[in-house]
């Protein structure tokens, strides 16, 4: 059987599913439906996530066996570059990373990273918006991390703990080496998009010609509803899986996020959260610093300690 060659590995809510369809696009390259099988993640387990919404997303998608994984892929193919997009590699990185070893120990893993404090309001205004997140009160859900942790929610409604990205970069590096684990960061999307597709592509050893436009494919974009109208109608639509397989065979990414971004407003994240979030996150980003090498980190990195020479 195929195994896969590369894994868009996460931040969850830091531009990855817009680099995987880049990735998609490439003629050479191939990534799985669904785009996120968590496999490596909660292989060997059954998914039974417990939070709202979870029966209908994670637990219906996943794929945990490693046979029914690798059916995912084709066993003929001209492709030079083969993977999936699941966020859960990282988060579960204990988990995880001995079975990309035992499927390939020559895997190449891709991270994107974004401002955590930022990665961890996206993450809730996007559950929010769905529909699936009970607390009105961002920093109420973060309150209650600790009892979702124990009764079982999937790891996105873990918005602090999953923007701790150092344990589990760290874990990588050290299991596949540097040169198997390439970081880059959402503000390399926001600035260049195709620069920043060429660079994995070529991480990837894919030619990088024949690519689409520069047009960055916001996907899953959050904000808060501009109207309580429009937030019921997206709830229920939410909810509704035969009308979102319907919709989804009917039109494009592009098209249903363009319909997103109209009914959706941006909602920055205040700047009192946003002092008290960088104090959350002050150890895990001195950590992750010394974990990345680049000249050209973003601002919310290059203030942080710089790595070990």
């Amino acid at each position: 059987m195929t195994i896969p060659s590369f894994l868009v590995a996460g931040a969850a809510r830091s531009g990855t599913t817009g680099l995987v369809e880049g990735l998609r696009a490439h003629p050479k390259v191939f990534v799985t439906q669904p785009k996120e099988p968590h496999y490596f993640a909660l292989h060997g387990t059954q998914s039974r996530f417990t939070g709202p919404g979870d029966d209908a997303t994670i637990n219906r998608v996943a794929v945990t066996d490693r046979e029914s994984y690798l059916g995912l892929y084709p066993r003929e193919h001209n492709y030079t570059a083969l993977g999936d997009g699941s966020v859960s590699t990282l988060f579960y990185y204990e988990k995880s990373v001995p079975e990309i070893l035992a499927v390939n120990p020559e895997m190449r893993i891709i991270l994107l990273l974004r401002n955590p404090a930022d990665r961890a309001y996206s993450a809730y205004l996007y559950m929010r918006a769905r529909g699936f997140e009970p607390c009105s009160d961002f920093l109420d859900a973060i309150e209650d991390e600790a009892r979702r942790r124990r009764e079982g929610w999937h790891h996105l409604w873990l918005y602090t703990a999953m923007s701790e990205y150092a344990p589990g970069v760290r874990a990588l590096q050290q299991a596949l080496g540097d040169g198997q684990v390439g970081i880059w960061f959402y503000d390399d999307m926001l600035a260049d998009y195709r620069g920043l597709l060429e660079r994995v592509l070529k991480f990837l050893d894919v030619p990088v010609d024949a690519q689409p436009n520069d047009e960055v494919p916001y996907v899953n974009v959050s904000g808060a509803a501009k109207s309580a109208t429009i937030q019921r109608a997206i709830w229920w639509a939410t909810r509704n899986e035969p009308l979102r397989r319907t919709v989804k065979s009917l039109t494009s990414y592009r098209l249903r996020e363009r319909a997103r971004r109209r009914l959706l407003r941006p909602d920055a994240l205040p700047t009192e959260i946003r002092i008290r979030l960088k104090e959350v996150f002050a150890d895990d980003m001195s950590d992750l610093a010394q974990l990345v090498s680049r000249n050209d980190r973003p601002e919310w990195l290059s203030t942080q300690d710089p790595p070990a020479a």
